[in-house]
């Protein structure tokens, strides 16, 4: 029994040693990203929208690079957030977007704002400051399991936890373009949700990137997860339904895109609706303390802790 705990202590040792090196090269890179994104914010004519946006994330990523240096899951998930967003708006940004929209197609107002063409670079930036922190989430997930008492159950949940950021992440784009790109994404999205015949179609853009940034912070964190979980579902469920895709047909790939992707992530998220954030989020964390348990009803309780 002692030499197998004493095998298990070595292998955890040999896996924190490299995560421990990795997890500052991590943090290099995430400031790297950040002096970059701020050197555009401050020398390129961004609108103050964008400016605004990009400084909020771009400070929540360098607040969660030196979270993860701990090595908790939930810093890793606030960094892989945070590392999306930011890419993600420095990616697609327009420096100079055309003059007129008029006449347009909603396919290619959706280009307009889906393709950037963004920062030369910071998409590549972006994707590799991505692999650092999916393979600290993999060493830190081998280092769990090897001291686990269970090292399938640790393994299930570290699968659990990916899945639920992964599905969360695919917000980011959305609410990315959404709410928080600036006003001529917002216009061309008002046109592209105005095109499909929605009423009132600002606020309808405002709304879904709401819904799409509460799901994405939900998901990624486990914050809320249940009822989130539960919005997300329903919110992918409509919008298939208020952008005409379940007329199309089945398969996304279709002229104007079937219900496919949108179902099959509609049900991956209603997974998490019905088994919680699991082990590795912040429901766990927040809602099984002592004072959760006696100021929450029973039923809400039982909901928000996983």
């Amino acid at each position: 029994m002692i030499q197998v705990i004493d095998k298990a202590f070595h292998r955890r040792i040999s896996i924190d040693d490299p995560a421990r090196w990795l997890s500052r090269a991590t943090l290099v890179v995430a400031v790297i990203m950040i002096g970059w994104g701020s050197s555009v914010v401050l020398s390129q004519p961004v609108t103050a929208w964008f400016a605004t946006s990009a400084t909020i994330w771009m400070a929540l990523l360098l607040l969660s690079a030196f979270w993860q240096l701990r090595g908790s899951f939930t810093a890793i998930a606030a960094l892989a957030l945070a590392t999306a967003v930011v890419s993600r708006l420095f990616s697609v940004l327009r420096l100079n977007p055309p003059a007129s929209i008029t006449g347009l197609s909603p396919q290619d107002l959706d280009l307009l704002v889906a393709t950037g063409p963004g920062v030369p670079g910071f998409e590549l930036l972006g994707w590799f400051l991505g692999a650092l922190v999916f393979v600290q989430f993999i060493l830190r997930a081998a280092s769990v399991a090897a001291a686990a008492d269970s090292r399938e159950s640790s393994l299930n949940a570290s699968a659990l936890m990916f899945m639920r950021l992964y599905v969360g992440l695919m917000f980011v784009p959305h609410f990315g373009s959404h709410i928080l790109g600036g006003p001529f994404q917002f216009e061309i999205y008002t046109l592209y949700f105005a095109s499909l015949g929605l009423h009132m179609p600002a606020a309808q853009v405002a709304l879904a990137g709401s819904v799409e940034l509460i799901c994405a912070v939900g998901l990624a964190l486990g914050l809320f997860t249940r009822p989130v979980a539960l919005l997300g579902s329903v919110y992918l469920l409509m919008s298939m339904l208020w952008g005409g895709h379940f007329q199309i047909g089945y398969v996304w790939a279709l002229p104007e895109g079937g219900y496919e992707f949108g179902v099959f992530w509609a049900v991956m998220i209603a997974v998490f609706a019905v088994l919680g954030g699991g082990p590795n989020s912040v429901d766990r964390e927040l809602w099984r303390t002592e004072p959760a348990r006696r100021l929450l009803p029973s039923v809400v309780w039982k909901v928000l802790a996983s």
